[in-house]
């Protein structure tokens, strides 16, 4: 394995000082009346002996390491998906790179995944996180680290925020179900229940059939831990169809999870939408073009994107966040396709 080139090959190649090396590669060869020809010179050095700095090292001497993390429930979850990637768009174009964990909703595991991005030296992170009180991250703002939290908020907290109008967007899907004439609707929910857009969008839903004087009785409430989703929903819609007790509709709280119900009401010969209708919680692309195209309450993805990282970048660039710019609550829409149609007996 050849040897790796350090900034002291390059300073004796050159026969110059480490230190002169280190201020081109670090930008402040202006500042310290370097000539021009010089740090060309420099450069050229550097471009034909390939040298690669070492980012890690190079973030503990100057304290920056144009990285920043994101750190989600699920990649696998279409709507982080291209959350990751729009960040990862936003970041490119600024100079940064990120890096993407999964915390699978364990606490621990998301607690320890920032513990070791702030030792790697990242200039900040995004976080969409698991936890049910904000006190670490209350930790994080009083320590000055750069942080967002994304999706999932609290009361109260410190941390700047981007997140939707759960409770809202949940009304929607409730009302337009109700102005077909449906009541008899079971909800779809991951748990742990205290995560702010599942309390949210079931409190929105409950609240917008108390207004028309139905409710979500407690066992149509399908909870289900992450990573038994499939199980789960197979269990309860066969619990169901054998007690003859099928739901007009369902409200499903996220994509995969809408994807689930349909696979296995499909997997039971239920006809969607004509025996049971579904609207879910995300839009993802192929829910346009399925058979039938599935109804939607839909996030603006980029925006939330885009809005995390202005806030991430502000405060790695020491820049104040008032009050009223720390907390950010983005609209939704509700786009309407064949699977929430009224049932209509066969």
């Amino acid at each position: 394995m050849p040897r790796k080139i350090t900034i002291d090959d390059i300073a004796k190649s050159l026969g110059v000082s480490k230190t002169l090396v280190s201020l081109v590669l670090n930008d402040k060869a202006d500042q310290h009346g370097i000539s021009i020809e010089t740090q060309k010179k420099v450069k050229e050095k550097i471009r034909e002996l390939n040298y690669k700095p070492d980012v890690l090292a190079r973030g503990f001497r100057t304290g920056k390491t144009n990285t920043i993390g994101l750190i989600v429930s699920d990649i696998s979850n279409r709507f982080y998906a291209r959350i990751a990637r729009s960040i990862e768009d936003l970041a490119w174009g600024h100079g940064y790179t990120v890096i993407i964990s999964s915390t699978d909703e364990d606490v621990t595991k998301e607690k320890e995944q920032i513990r070791q991005l702030r030792d790697r030296k990242l200039d900040g992170l995004i976080i969409s996180t698991s936890q049910d009180n904000p006190e670490f991250f209350d930790k994080l703002v009083n320590a000055g680290f750069p942080h967002v939290l994304i999706d999932r908020t609290f009361k109260d907290m410190l941390s700047p925020n981007v997140s939707v109008d759960n409770f809202g967007g949940a009304r929607m899907a409730a009302r337009h179900l109700l102005h077909q004439g449906i009541k008899r609707i079971a909800v779809v929910a991951i748990t742990p229940d205290h995560i702010s857009t599942i309390s949210d969008r079931i409190k929105g839903f409950q609240s917008a059939l108390a207004e028309e004087g139905a409710q979500v009785p407690e066992d149509w409430i399908i909870r289900t831990p992450f990573g038994e989703m499939d199980k789960t929903i197979k269990e309860k819609l066969l619990h169901f169809y054998q007690d003859g007790n099928m739901p007009e509709a369902i409200f499903s709280l996220n994509n995969n999870l809408t994807a689930a119900c349909m696979q296995n009401l499909r997997n039971l010969s239920i006809d969607i939408p004509r025996q049971v209708s579904i609207i879910g919680f995300d839009d993802v692309s192929f829910f346009s073009f399925t058979r039938p195209s599935i109804s939607v309450i839909a996030q603006p993805i980029e925006r939330i994107s885009e809005v995390a990282f202005d806030l991430l970048m502000r405060q790695i660039e020491g820049n104040n966040i008032t009050e009223a710019e720390k907390t950010v609550k983005l609209p939704v829409d509700i786009i309407i396709r064949e699977s929430s149609l009224k049932p209509r007996s066969i």
